[in-house]
């Protein structure tokens, strides 16, 4: 089997690490691919725009590929499954009209109200002075508020807070500030819940859904949940949580509504379905879909998958999950922490500092797994290349001994400017 791989960061390598271990796979080819994937045994890179629809065809013409697996969000938004899909190609991956469940979060949160999907209350505002009006009548220092721009933001979109002030620059930065890295013409204001994060991963192919687990991940750069948001920090798989109920309520009330709805809407969903959830005891409220696996969800949740995922993406792809085999996981949970650039995630100063070489440690004893996210090699050596480096995963029979086993390998790791927050999974 040939399999076209769409990505180059730290989740597209989890993935092609995954795959790579199938007997079904002859060849992986992921496009851009990286350094650190084209390492992996049966992968290759190839050049090219994973968003530019007449590159990707010609890819996956030239490999014959068998099944083309999309990770990252911004070839979905663009259409490009539907385009493999229309020269005849099995994608593991939503439309461009589904995948609005996170390239629209207008759409997905009217898509909620619609479907009957628990989530919290919300304004949409068209316009920088209607946002501004509806945050005069918001009570921001009494329930708090969640400034969200609409299209994809790289999981800088978004901010949480108390504080009118901080609301309103956010606003203004998202709307006004053609030095911010985020910007939208259209943004929600959303109520603050209240709870804990989960996020809930799905493989769906269009009727029905297998459960992937369940991550918990750190959005903000620094220790205490300190600093701005970040496209992710790290992770962890919580062990025993959330409860049975909450599980039966996610699988009956988010995944089976989400399909049942999409249908509805004439738009079937296939894929990764991604529900960011916050839940207070068995209490479950959705705070956002994303179309595809997370980063760095996917690198916490393929290691704990025990069997061949090939077989399920390709049965994700053509709509026959219901054949397929019922997965198992492993015993134990999963620890990730992501060592970042200096000045990530900065966007507004002298942002981050670059071409720094790193020292990486021996990962061949099978305690962590090394996932390569913005490294490069240049004159035979590892340099960083982007905001998060590069991320370890390692598995444990408990948090504690995952955690210790990751933060071992991380301080092997050494390039100047690295940071990494110290409370993963604490």
């Amino acid at each position: 089997m040939k399999i076209l791989l769409l990505g180059s960061g730290g989740r597209e390598h989890a993935m092609a690490w995954k795959m790579a271990q199938s007997p079904m796979v002859e060849q992986i080819i992921a496009l851009p691919g990286s350094d650190g994937i084209a390492a992996i045994d049966k992968v290759s890179c190839a050049a090219g725009n994973a968003t530019d629809i007449d590159t990707v065809i010609a890819a996956a013409k030239e490999i014959a590929a068998d099944l083309v697996v999309i990770g990252p969000e911004a070839p979905l938004a663009a259409g490009v499954s539907d385009a493999l899909e229309q020269a005849g190609f099995a994608v593991m991956g939503p439309s461009q009209a589904a995948a609005q469940l996170e390239s629209s979060k207008i759409f997905s949160k009217i898509f909620m109200t619609t479907a009957g999907i628990p989530t919290a209350l919300f304004v949409v505002c068209d316009s920088y002075d209607a946002a501004m009006e509806a945050l005069k009548q918001w009570p921001v220092e009494d329930a708090g508020v969640v400034v969200k721009a609409d299209g994809l933001a790289a999981g800088k979109g978004v901010v949480v807070t108390h504080d009118r002030a901080e609301a309103e620059k956010a606003i203004h930065d998202f709307m006004r500030d053609p030095a911010c890295s985020v910007k939208t013409d259209r943004l929600l204001l959303e109520y603050k819940m209240t709870g804990r994060e989960v996020s809930a991963f799905a493989l769906c192919d269009g009727e029905s859904f297998v459960t992937l687990g369940y991550a918990c991940d750190y959005k903000r750069v620094f220790d205490d949940d300190k600093g701005p948001n970040t496209g992710g920090m790290g992770g962890y798989a919580p062990e025993g949580w959330p409860s049975d109920a909450a599980k039966k309520f996610i699988e009956e009330n988010v995944f089976s509504k989400v399909l049942a709805g999409m249908n509805a809407a004439g738009i079937p969903f296939k894929g990764i379905l991604f529900a960011g959830l916050m839940v207070d005891g068995d209490d479950v409220n959705v705070i956002e879909f994303n179309t595809r696996f997370g980063d760095p969800e996917a690198q916490i949740l393929l290691p704990l998958i025990e069997d061949d995922i090939v077989p399920l993406f390709d049965a994700a792809a053509k709509g026959k999950l219901d054949t397929a085999k019922k997965l198992s996981f492993r015993q134990g949970t999963a620890v990730h922490v992501v060592m970042a650039s200096g000045g990530y995630p900065e966007t507004h100063g002298t942002g981050m500092t670059l071409e720094q070489e790193i020292t990486l440690p021996d990962m061949s004893n099978d305690n962590a797994c090394l996932f390569i996210a913005g490294a490069k090699k240049k004159d035979g050596a590892w340099v960083n290349s982007g905001g998060r480096v590069l991320g370890v995963t390692a598995l444990g029979a408990t948090r504690e001994e995952a955690r210790a086993k990751a933060y071992e390998a991380i301080g092997q790791i050494k390039f100047k400017g690295a940071h990494w927050r110290t409370d993963i999974a604490s």
